[in-house]
C-alpha cells in the first residue's frame, strides 16, 4: 500500500468515525438537555405564587388532625 493510500484510509476512517459515532454521544446529552428544560418550563408555569391570605375557613387555617397532629 502506498503512502497516499494509507493517509486517505486514515482520513476516511476519521471521517467515518466523527459522523458515525460522535452523533451517538452528543445526541442523548441533547435529549436530556431538551428534556430538562421542558421540565424547568413546565415547573415554572405550574407553579405560580399567590399573595393573599388564605381566608379563615380555608383548610390551611383549620387545625391540624391526622398523623403528626399531635396528642389531643
Amino acid at each position: 500500500m502506498s503512502v497516499g493510500a494509507a493517509i486517505l484510509r486514515v482520513f476516511v476512517t476519521l471521517i467515518l468515525f466523527f459522523v458515525v459515532f460522535i452523533p451517538f454521544l452528543i445526541a442523548p446529552l441533547l435529549a436530556l438537555a431538551a428534556g430538562y428544560l421542558v421540565y424547568i418550563v413546565m415547573r415554572s408555569r405550574g407553579s405560580k405564587p399567590t399573595n393573599a391570605p388564605s381566608a379563615p375557613g380555608s383548610p390551611a387555617a383549620t387545625s391540624p388532625s391526622g398523623f403528626g397532629a399531635g396528642a389531643s
